[in-house]
C-alpha cells in the first residue's frame, strides 16, 4: 500500500492537488509562518533531507506531473508529515491522505517512497 498527504477537499480530482511539502514551501515563502513555525518547518525538511533518497527528478526526462507516494512501512518519514499537517491544518489548508494498491506508473522507487506517473483514477 502506498499513501501520499495532499492539500485540498474531498470534490477536488486527486491529480490536481499540491503535496504537503511543496505546500509548507508556499506558506513559508508568502511569510505566513511564525519563526517558530519556520524553524519548525525547516527541521522537518533537514530530517527529510538527511533520511530519505532523493529521487532524481533533474535527471530524468520524466513528465512534469509525476509524484511521490510513501510507502507504508516508511513509519519515520511518515511521522514527519504529519508534522507537516498539523502545521497546515492551523493554517487552514485542508489535507487528505490517499491510500492506493497502485498509484500509478512507477517511474523511482526505493526503500521508502515511489514516484509515479499517476492514473487517472485511483
Amino acid at each position: 500500500m502506498f499513501i501520499r498527504f495532499v492539500v485540498g477537499s474531498d470534490g477536488e480530482r486527486h491529480r490536481e492537488l499540491t503535496g504537503i511539502v511543496a505546500e509548507a514551501r508556499f506558506l513559508r515563502d508568502a511569510g505566513r509562518l511564525s519563526a517558530e513555525e519556520a524553524t519548525q518547518l525547516e527541521d522537518s525538511y533537514s530530517w527529510l533531507n538527511d533520511y530519505l533518497p532523493v529521487p532524481p527528478f533533474s535527471t530524468r526526462s520524466w513528465p512534469r506531473d509525476v509524484v511521490a507516494w510513501f510507502r507504508d512501512d516508511a513509519h519515520d518519514a511518515i511521522a514527519r508529515m504529519w508534522d507537516l499537517v498539523a502545521l497546515l491544518e492551523e493554517h487552514g489548508c485542508p489535507v487528505r491522505l490517499l491510500r492506493s494498491k497502485n498509484p500509478g506508473r512507477v517511474l523511482y522507487q526505493d526503500d521508502f517512497q515511489v514516484v509515479v506517473e499517476e492514473w487517472k483514477r485511483l
